[in-house]
């Protein structure tokens, strides 16, 4: 059993909920009321903490990459760490689509939930990998946000809430 902590953070695109334990991060998102009619950007925002609960705290290696991504994102490095309660090496399907995400789909890069589904060794799941990518509780970590429809539409973002901040994020990753 994890003991889990959280922090809010500001971030560019709105404030970050992050729950972690000492083994790793159990979730990165955004605050709930962030949707595409509230999403007011500001790039010059810094990672800061904002409030926290819990005995443990934030771990540096989160700040630190989420400083890297917003501010200086050609020195981006290794990811924090996930918990492995959340995101074990068993072969769950889910958390292989995850894992495959986090590490073959890099900063500016795009994958369709296709070109996703064969990385994973299960070419004909492109369903599965949306149902997924829809579950993915590491935000901006796990790269959801880089997978887009096959005709090139971006998809729906946080259940077609965040497109706005999909739009963002991918034109963020092209500077």
């Amino acid at each position: 059993m994890c003991e889990i902590s959280s922090s809010i953070c500001s971030s560019p695109i709105g404030d970050l909920t992050i729950s972690y334990c000492r083994k790793g991060l159990h979730s990165i998102s955004q605050i709930s009321p962030i949707n595409d009619q509230s999403f007011i950007p500001d790039e010059k925002q810094t990672i800061e903490i904002q409030s926290s609960s819990g005995k443990i705290p934030i771990p540096e290696s989160c700040l630190n990459w989420l400083h890297t991504y917003f501010h200086s994102p050609n020195h981006l490095t290794k990811t924090p760490e996930l918990c492995p309660n959340i995101i074990s090496k068993n072969d769950s399907f889910q958390e292989n689509v995850w894992r495959t995400l986090l590490n073959n789909v890099h900063f500016g890069q795009t994958t369709t939930y296709g070109q996703l589904a064969e990385l994973t060794g299960n070419k004909n799941a492109a369903r599965a990998v949306g149902t997924a990518v829809h579950r993915n509780p590491f935000q901006l970590i796990v790269p959801c946000h880089r997978v887009i429809r096959s005709n090139g539409d971006i998809g729906n973002y946080a259940g077609k809430e965040g497109n706005n901040v999909k739009h963002w994020l991918l034109k963020h990753e092209q500077k």
